[in-house]
């Protein structure tokens, strides 16, 4: 019954993310409201609009003009609906799930898939347009904060990472007049300090340059970049973001 109600959960959360939030970029500011065609422009209808189920009804093309449909809906799709079954798994089985996790554990799973969404919006979009999103970022560390702040997180912790890691990433960024890091890379610093705190936040910064430094040597290796190409530096604190916030408990200890 559970993992019923944790797909179910998973379409909903999918459809409101792909049905509007990704539509922001300007890319796609033709679109808004609706959710349409990208060849044909001519809006999808009915069930058509339901993550997955929608693209396979239509066998994945528009019934209007018959182009095939992006591939990078459904797998967002999918992702999502993957993630929130898997944090559904972990607080009903009760595995790796925070130590301080020791009551209103409907609350803390609400958290997780909102921090695990927001940061898969990170990813996507700096991967795609290498691009961090401040409409994005901003209200996710608001939001974070209060959710943290709510559930008995310690102040101290959260406000510390928070201003550690933003000024960390903007003293880069100054420095380096913007090369090493972006703008958008700055704000993920108040993002990762209010979803993580200080301790997992510091954790997760270093794992993010070790992901990255890992991941560069084998695109420069395999000649998919060049040295002075730019890897989009959001996908990995997207990535290290998540990492601590399911297995941060464990990972801190080892450290």
């Amino acid at each position: 019954m559970w993992m019923l109600v944790a797909i179910l959960l998973g379409v909903l959360i999918a459809s409101l993310v792909t049905g509007g939030v990704f539509r922001w970029h300007p890319e796609w500011a033709w679109m808004r409201p609706k959710r349409a065609c990208v060849m044909c422009e001519v809006p999808r209808r009915g069930l058509d609009v339901v993550p997955i189920l929608g693209d396979a009804r239509s066998l994945w093309r528009c019934r209007a003009c018959r182009a095939v449909l992006p591939w990078q809906y459904p797998a967002i799709e999918l992702v999502i609906v993957g993630l929130t079954v898997f944090h559904v798994w972990r607080y009903q089985s009760g595995v790796w799930i925070p130590d301080e996790a020791t009551e209103l554990l409907f609350a803390w799973l609400a958290r997780d898939i909102l921090f695990t969404v927001a940061l898969l919006l990170v990813f996507v979009y700096d991967l795609k347009y290498t691009l961090i999103l401040p409409v994005y970022a901003i209200p996710s560390a608001i939001i974070a904060f209060a959710l943290n702040l709510a559930l008995g997180v310690p102040l101290s912790s959260l406000a510390l990472g928070m201003a550690m890691l933003f000024l960390f990433f903007l003293l880069q960024h100054a420095l380096s007049g913007g090369r090493l890091l972006g703008a958008g890379d700055v704000t993920m610093g108040l993002v990762l300090g209010a979803m993580l705190g200080f301790v997992d936040g510091i954790v997760a910064v270093m794992l993010a340059y070790i992901l990255g430094a890992i991941v560069g040597v084998v695109l420069v290796a395999t000649k998919w970049c060049g040295l002075h190409d730019r890897v989009p530096f959001g996908t990995f604190l997207a990535v290290a973001g998540f990492i601590l916030l399911v297995w941060g408990d464990i990972l801190t200890k080892i450290l």
